[in-house]
């Protein structure tokens, strides 16, 4: 496993931030600013076509939509709306990761524990 820094992938993790109305360096919680509130580390293997791998929970804003849904930092997306995470080319799943707002995204963790949750979020 290896970590990949090449546009695809780049384009890939700026959208699951933009999805999530969240940047690199630091998360907001505020509803009525269009955040969810947390993050999330991709890990992906391969160059011209890769493959997520890995996606976990690094953080979780107190008071956030994502800490009263469940989310722990830690905890891995195994599923967006029906697709497996791990394994599917990032350029399938980043239409996937995107959130519009008003509109529910069904997503899939599994917990360090082994135990999976499902949560519904929704972009303000």
């Amino acid at each position: 496993m290896k970590f990949l820094y090449n546009k695809e992938l780049l384009v890939f993790a700026a959208s699951v931030c933009v999805a999530f109305g969240l940047t690199i360096t630091q998360v907001t919680a505020q509803q009525p600013s269009g955040r969810i509130g947390f993050s999330l580390k991709v890990q992906a293997d391969g160059f011209f076509k890769p493959k997520v791998t890995n996606v976990v929970v690094d953080l979780v804003e107190p008071g956030s939509q994502a800490q009263t849904a469940g989310l722990a930092p830690g905890d891995e997306l195994i599923k967006v709306q029906d697709i497996e995470v791990p394994g599917t080319d990032a350029s399938v799943l980043k239409p996937h990761m995107e959130f519009v707002s008003g509109k529910s995204k069904k997503l899939v963790f599994r917990r360090p524990n082994g135990q999976t949750y499902a949560v519904t979020l929704v972009k303000p």
